[in-house]
């Protein structure tokens, strides 16, 4: 089985595509790609071809970050039938759990194939300095952005830097963490050295020079390597490309994808496919029929329906309430019958037809972090409180750059200024792949999870998931998290 995944990673990295969102066209080997700028390209665009992947971002990246978590949650009238986010959802899934293992080698198939462009790009020299250290920069970038994911999920994992282009030598044992992250940091520097500010519209998505700085902000706060992190952030927003929109359903508009408020964004467009997003269909229930009934998944919590303060304009954008009367009517079986409202395509046709992009980092989130970091190392910090308010705000239709009475007040501890900072970042990025990741840096997790269901018994090793059962069976040098 492992073999046979290796021969089709290998083709599927040599993939061309015309495109920088579109299903790849076309099968290569080594020995006559990598010849000219139109084949290194398209070795790029294969890069990031699978970030669209449901296994990745397209459906299990939002899965583990919200329904395993507090914010989303099986029970209450509903049902599923899908075994592997009912044990995530309740914690009780073990090394076998299928979401694992797909998660984890879409992850190592998209690893490998920036390898192999890293390897074969550096080699070539027909393409200008300029546009190969751009082309060296992308890769890396998503290397980095795969390799962060997995280490903060799994802890130490296999560290592979070089393309995979045989069936030898394959297992690998798990490297240290501190070694991960020197390789995701090089990997993200290379890109805010290496790639531009800013593309035409025909290379939107690609990534810049400002989502590499923004992902090294994300690296040095989840390190508690608060000075570099403000260091960095302070570089971001002295690029001065970068701005909250004035409403927060701006923000998800498709019309304004890759604008303004955007660092980082998986593509998606119209159509069926990874090129389509699932996310209208995924969270629409089945019971709402208009224009085609959805699957329910992500269930929104009481607890996180009940989080937004009176006047918050973010509820309304982020959860859709049912009526128990009113059509598409919900069961009286389901409790609660909160759903997730984000990711709305009108034109949408099918369960996986969206427009919608599924944000990767956006300037929001840049300045939470820098708050939160800043409140680390000066705690009461006026600019501190100021990077927060802009974002809280906002939430409220007030002008960004004005006080309110909304305002965080001052003269909070450092510890009650970063609680402020994480469940600013539950509303403002819901359902956005950010909550589990923000727990578990900041050792929340537990305690959210016991406040959301008591019922549901979280234990310390799980705040690591177990190494996937198949990878364990094929690689003797692969050794299992405690616990498992």
């Amino acid at each position: 089985m492992k073999k046979l995944s290796v021969i089709l990673s290998i083709a599927i990295i040599l993939t061309s595509c015309t495109k920088l969102d579109l299903v790849p066209e076309g099968v290569n080997s080594t020995a006559n790609f990598f010849k000219t700028p139109t084949d290194a390209n398209a070795a790029v665009n294969a890069v990031y071809a699978s970030l669209t992947n449901d296994y990745l971002y397209n459906q299990f990246m939002e899965v583990i970050q919200s329904q395993g978590t507090d914010d989303c949650e099986w029970g209450n009238g509903r049902n599923t039938q899908n075994a592997d986010k009912n044990q995530l959802d309740k914690f009780t899934y073990d090394s076998g759990t299928n979401l694992f293992y797909q998660f984890w080698s879409t992850s190592y198939v998209i690893i490998n194939r920036a390898n192999t462009a890293v390897d074969n790009i550096s080699k070539m020299t027909n393409l200008s300095p300029a546009i190969k250290n751009q082309y060296l920069g992308e890769a890396r970038f998503v290397r980095g952005l795969m390799y962060f994911n997995l280490v903060r999920l799994w802890s130490a994992v296999p560290l592979k830097i070089t393309a995979t282009t045989s069936l030898t030598n394959l297992e690998i044992a798990r490297s240290a963490p501190g070694d991960i992250y020197k390789q995701i940091i090089e990997d993200f520097q290379y890109g805010e050295t290496n790639l531009p500010q800013t593309y035409g519209a025909k290379d939107a998505g690609r990534a810049t020079k400002g989502a590499a700085m923004t992902m090294l902000v994300k690296v040095y706060l989840t390190q508690k390597q608060y000075d570099s992190a403000v260091s960095e952030a302070r570089k971001v927003m002295a690029l001065g490309i970068y701005s909250l929109w004035p409403n927060y359903a701006d923000v998800f508009l498709i019309a304004n994808k890759n604008l303004k408020e955007s660092i980082f964004e998986i593509q998606y467009q119209s159509g069926s496919g990874n090129i389509g997003s699932n996310y209208a269909g995924f969270f629409r229930p089945s019971f709402d029929k208009s224009p085609f009934a959805g699957f329910g998944d992500n269930p929104v919590t009481k607890n996180h329906f009940d989080a937004y303060p009176e006047n918050d304009l973010r509820k309304a954008v982020n959860v859709r309430q049912y009526s128990y009367t009113a059509d598409p009517k919900a069961p009286a079986s389901v409790k609660f019958p909160y759903y997730v409202a984000k990711y709305k395509d009108p034109t949408a046709l099918t369960t996986s037809g969206g427009a919608n992009n599924y944000y990767i980092t956006r300037y929001a989130d840049l300045l939470l972090m820098f708050a939160e970091a800043l409140n680390q190392v000066n705690s009461g910090s006026a600019e501190a409180y100021e990077a927060f308010n802009q974002v809280h705000r906002r939430a409220y239709g007030l002008p960004i750059g004005s006080t309110s009475i909304y305002d965080l007040a001052p003269g909070l501890t450092q510890a009650q200024f970063q609680d402020a900072v994480i469940n600013e970042r539950r509303l403002e990025f819901a359902f956005e792949g950010q909550r589990r990741f923000d727990l578990l840096r900041t050792e929340k997790l537990i305690p959210a999870m016991n406040a959301q269901d008591a019922s549901i018994s979280v234990k310390d090793y799980q705040l690591l998931f177990p190494i996937p059962s198949l990878e364990l069976s094929t690689n003797p040098l692969l050794k299992q998290n405690p616990g498992y």
